[in-house]
């Protein structure tokens, strides 16, 4: 299966300022399979080592002993006849067992610039936190190598990258309809949109996708395998939990955290509240938990905006927050939606934080922070986008929604366009300056934005013509 962090590997090789690439993100999001498969196998067929940190002792115990950049590299040449040079690609995997070998990538940009090596890990900097909070650590421990790498943060599948591996001929319909700002055929509408469900309830994480896409000719089937993957997934991040943690109380509120988001989104407020933790907590007592699961990227945390949305976006009650799953698929596992009931009644088994989650996952796949917006009254937006010195709200709706929220925002703010994400098909509301885009449309809506922050004054311009 393909992966858009190709695109950006391949820049980092031909980049000449190049330096040591840090590759990481949560578990089992495709960073071995990227790097590897997609990349190593590529472009450097034969002239590639990888060394799995949590496989090969043999390889940390020396590293750890030895941490002089020519001794390792000696050892490299003497141990796998792996010559260390330009022509050459070193893959070090899963570093958060062997933490020297991060702190030695400073000595590689600094000393060897010419050899090219690729550090990847999933909660590596979990480790790192965990040792300098440890009571009495050396001010001479371990320090993150802060300027003298590159990184790249790998996040699950989003729709376009699903719907390309899934349906390339429908990708391209898709990305041209998008760009011709093209309201379809109510029938093919339809038809997206069953696609876009079936995202819905496999999510992005490359080993589910896999095998949704294999099994695809039998859908219920399809869709049961790939629940039994999502299942699995779900239990090791539980898992994980025990990992880098400081003490058995953090592990036990992190675990409650997460089992708890789809039960607290699902609730009128949205908000997550500490007492679904445990009795008597308070938001305090959760912020190590917290810290935990939003930076091993497991879960996601967004915070309020009050009234006036002022750029850039700042939070406002520390109290107040929402918190929603990092993968979609995960994110249905735990609602407890069955493949079954999903294929007799997939329209009426997906309520609207379904698609509030989906369209954090896609915000967070491109490092948009992320903020809700709630007005005096009863107004409210699910996301708030800052690029450009503009805000954007998001009103995201499973069907037509209401103004009530638009007119109340706009009571606050200045008159610009506002999003609206929904089921239905493409078109633009000039009065009140609302674009609506069926959900199949905002993954490349958000691309554009990433790759050019001047283009939401192109799309407000293009907008109000597209159905003429």
């Amino acid at each position: 299966m393909e992966r858009k962090y190709l695109k950006q590997l391949l820049e980092w090789k031909d980049n000449i300022e190049r330096k040591p690439l840090l590759v990481w993100g949560a578990r089992q999001v495709g960073k071995t399979y990227l790097v590897q498969e997609l990349f190593a196998k590529r472009y450097f067929n034969g002239r590639f080592l990888r060394i799995d940190c949590s496989d090969d002792q043999e390889f940390c115990d020396y590293v750890c002993k030895n941490n002089n950049l020519d001794k390792v590299i000696d050892y490299l040449f003497v141990r796998f006849n792996f010559r260390c040079d330009s022509e050459h690609l070193l893959i070090i995997d899963e570093a958060q067992e062997c933490l020297p070998i991060i702190k030695m990538m400073k000595h590689f940009n600094e000393k060897r610039k010419d050899i090219k090596i690729i550090v990847s890990g999933s909660l590596v900097r979990m480790k790192l936190k965990r040792n300098e909070s440890k009571r009495g650590a050396s001010p001479k421990g371990f320090l993150f190598p802060v300027g003298n790498i590159d990184e790249l943060t790998i996040f699950p599948m989003t729709f376009d990258e699903f719907l390309y591996n899934a349906n390339k001929n429908m990708y391209d319909f898709v990305l041209k309809s998008y760009r011709d700002k093209k309201e379809l055929d109510p029938i093919i509408h339809q038809e997206l949109l069953r696609v876009f469900y079936d995202y819905l309830f496999v999510g992005g994480m490359p080993e589910a996708v896999y095998s949704f896409i294999k099994n695809k000719e039998n859908k219920l089937l399809s869709y049961e395998k790939a629940a039994k993957t999502i299942k699995s997934i779900y239990s090791n991040y539980l898992a994980d939990m025990e990992l880098y943690q400081a003490s058995r109380e953090s592990i036990i509120r992190s675990e409650k955290i997460y089992k708890s988001i789809y039960s607290e989104l699902n609730k009128e407020s949205k908000n997550f509240r500490s007492s679904s933790v445990g009795k008597n907590l308070k938001n305090r007592d959760l912020l190590n938990p917290l810290d935990w699961l939003t930076t091993a990227r497991v879960c996601n945390k967004a915070e309020l905006v009050k009234e006036r949305a002022t750029y850039p976006l700042v939070g406002g009650e520390k109290s107040l927050y929402r918190l929603y799953l990092s993968d979609m698929g995960l994110f249905t596992f735990q609602s407890g939606l069955d493949a079954r009931t999903f294929v007799l009644n997939k329209d009426n088994a997906l309520s609207g934080i379904y698609f509030e989650n989906y369209v954090s996952t896609e915000l967070v796949a491109r490092e948009i922070p992320l903020f809700y917006w709630k007005g005096k009254r009863n107004g409210e937006f699910e996301f708030l986008i800052s690029k450009n010195g503009k805000v954007i709200p998001l009103d995201i709706k499973k069907g037509r929604g209401s103004l009530n929220s638009i007119k109340e925002y706009r009571t606050h703010n200045r008159k610009d366009l506002i999003l609206k994400i929904s089921s239905n098909r493409y078109g633009y509301d000039e009065e009140n300056m609302v674009l609506t885009l069926p959900y199949y449309y905002l993954p490349f809506y958000l691309n554009d934005l990433e790759a050019d922050m001047t283009l939401i004054e192109q799309l407000e311009e293009l907008a109000s013509d597209s159905l003429e």
